[in-house]
């Protein structure tokens, strides 16, 4: 098969084969000490994790992310830039000059889309091109970034490069969801684009619940509702996305009945330089993220990783969700995730050490190891499995990644989610008004919310 690795960045969609780029500058540089500078629109504890990974292999980290962030709770605390929700692509490119970094790390989805659009922007000659081989460092190639959010479009590419990987389809109409019923069994997995976390995330048993379901997720909350959740959640970009999106794209995909599954790697130009496997024993809700994983070797997994690493020549730490069959323990391509993951910052030991493989690639030298986690066969996530269930027993009874060193950390994790803390959110918990929640985390929670260990 002909390799092509990197795509042309305003061809996303047609995803032709076009010369590889072979970055000049990044391959000769050999940078002493690295400055990473770590993205996040979403006060997840990923980039506080990462941050503590890069700083303890001897690298200068630097944050872009909302104000009172986990990361800022670092004893610590990285140099940090306030990322705007009305102007994101200024607070990037503010931060990006004053960081001057060797590598950006976007920590949820629109942090790696705005990386894109900047690009987008660098390519249009609206800002400086210096900026240009930073980002093309960074996530090899841009516009996977928006590829990977479609995710009818990444599983066409997928199937098309022989990856096992479900039927998807995008849905415009009932009239596409008749069709779709037609050809394809139930359950199905109804999914809306731009979203994460397991929410947006429906499982129709039937056509009726599948009806149903579309005609939630593919239109915009009333407004009332949108003002209603952004001043409960103590966050603006609800309204900025009920703004820019007047209806939702909505996919279907064949049900895979299995095991959560997912692949985190590090990568560089096309090619894997270090990769984390698990399988989810628990979840926070059953389309949710792992907070309980046991650490696995799976070929099928690793090949598929590799095969899309290669083909859109990706650079960075990226993820691959999976579904493990209950008949074989194939593994099923789900989607494809364009930041770091919650599992990025564990040090597994040699080829397992995802920040410790960028942190050699930049410099171009081995670098000191951390303490390892070889051991350790199952991982509780925190402060997901503790959020899940305070009386786990799987907070007692397997390694429980906790960040002591962290004191502030910790105790930001004990705490309410960010959500949760303000007076208004309070009130509504206290109320139980399950009526004011966005169509999209609705229908995550049609079902029960906790899914029990395995």
């Amino acid at each position: 098969m002909r390799e092509a690795p990197y795509l042309r960045a305003d061809d996303h969609r047609a995803l032709t084969y076009t010369p590889a780029r072979i970055i000049q500058a990044a391959a000769a540089k050999r940078i002493e000490t690295p400055r990473i500078l770590l993205t996040a629109t979403l006060r997840w504890p990923v980039a506080a994790r990462l941050a503590m990974a890069f700083r303890r292999l001897g690298c200068h980290v630097d944050a872009l992310c909302p104000k009172e962030h986990p990361v800022a709770r670092l004893r610590e605390c990285p140099a940090l830039y306030h990322y705007g929700v009305l102007n994101p692509l200024g607070s990037l490119n503010a931060a990006i000059k004053a960081a001057s970094p060797d590598l950006i790390i976007p920590c949820d989805d629109d942090a790696a889309l705005h990386l894109n659009l900047l690009y987008e922007r660098v390519q249009a000659g609206a800002v400086a091109q210096g900026y240009a081989h930073l980002i093309e460092r960074s996530l090899g190639t841009p516009s996977a970034c928006r590829l990977s959010t479609v995710r009818a479009e990444m599983g066409g590419l997928a199937l098309r490069e022989g990856v096992r990987t479900p039927a998807t389809q995008t849905l415009l109409s009932e009239a596409d969801l008749d069709v779709w019923s037609g050809r394809h069994d139930y359950p199905t997995v109804l999914k809306i684009d731009n979203t994460w976390g397991g929410l947006g995330v429906y499982i129709a048993r039937n056509k009726d619940e599948a009806r149903r379901a579309f005609n939630i997720m593919s239109v915009r909350p009333p407004l009332l509702k949108a003002v209603i959740r952004t001043a409960l959640d103590r966050d603006s970009s609800q309204m900025l996305r009920w703004l820019k999106h007047p209806r939702r794209s909505v996919t279907a995909q064949d049900h895979v009945n299995g095991i959560p599954a997912n692949r985190a790697v590090a990568c560089w130009r096309g090619r894997i330089l270090a990769g984390i496997s698990v399988e989810a024993l628990s979840t926070q809700h059953p389309t949710g993220p792992a907070t309980v994983v046991r650490i696995i070797e799976h070929t099928e997994m690793s090949d598929t990783a590799a095969r899309l690493v290669r083909r859109l020549g990706l650079s960075g730490l990226w993820g691959f969700d999976f579904v493990l069959d209950s008949a074989n323990r194939a593994a099923w391509l789900i989607e494809v995730n364009p930041r770091a993951t919650p599992i990025c910052h564990l040090a597994l030991g040699i080829g397992c050490d995802l920040p410790a493989a960028l942190c050699s690639q930049l410099t171009g030298s081995a670098v000191a190891s951390r303490d390892s986690l070889a051991d350790a066969e199952v991982i509780a996530m925190f402060p997901g499995e503790w959020r899940r269930s305070s009386t786990s027993k799987a907070l007692h009874s397997v390694y429980h990644d906790i960040p002591w060193e962290e004191p502030g950390l910790l105790q930001d994790g004990l705490g309410l989610r960010w959500e949760d803390r303000g007076l208004l959110a309070r009130l509504k918990n206290g109320l139980q008004l399950r009526h004011l929640r966005d169509p999209a985390e609705e229908v995550a929670m049609f079902g029960d919310r906790t899914t029990s260990i395995r």
